[in-house]
């Protein structure tokens, strides 16, 4: 049976909590470590479940980048891997403050002071991130999925359902 919630992290992460470590290790250049393995492991699954989105809704028209891992200017690390496409890169946010419209984002990050790493993307929570090996990788496909949909919704509420290039493909089947 496929695990759809993953139980696996979040015991160890209970675990990490209770044992004030991430992944067994205590020093801070440990867990380093281990975060900077995890991102190296997580890199292909994230970057396979940004293509689909992609291929999904963006027409191929997107582009995956990875940033990091570098420090994040507080004293601790993060990876992103942001999603652009061409009619992201030129919109404002329509409802909220005027600014350019955010890539998709997916965040692998581990700020000066916590315990042990988190994902998450632009807004919308955190979850583990316990990755030993390619399995635990794989495993965070769902995480990264719901991550992904939810970001794609989000610019979608900032802008208009126009945002998405599937928004035409869409209009015409419905003609």
């Amino acid at each position: 049976m496929s695990e759809v919630v993953r139980r696996e992290d979040l015991l160890r992460h209970l675990r990490d909590l209770s044992t004030g470590t991430y992944e067994g290790q205590v020093s801070r250049a440990e867990k380093e470590e281990i975060y900077r393995k995890a991102v190296e492991l997580l890199t292909p699954v994230v970057q396979s479940v940004l293509e689909e989105a992609n291929c999904l809704f963006l027409d191929g028209t997107g582009q995956v980048r990875v940033i990091g891992p570098k420090n994040d200017g507080q004293g601790g690390l993060e990876t992103r891997f942001e999603l652009t496409w061409p009619k992201q890169r030129t919109a404002q946010v329509m409802r909220g403050p005027r600014a350019p419209l955010r890539p998709i984002i997916i965040k692998a990050h581990y700020g000066r002071g916590f315990l042990h790493p988190h994902l998450s993307g632009s807004s919308g929570g955190n979850w583990p991130l316990q990755i030993l090996n390619a399995e635990d990788a794989e495993r965070q496909r769902t995480i990264l999925a719901a991550i992904v949909e939810m970001e794609l919704h989000e610019r979608i509420f900032e802008t208009d359902w126009h945002i998405l290039p599937i928004s035409r493909q869409w209009q015409q089947d419905k003609s």
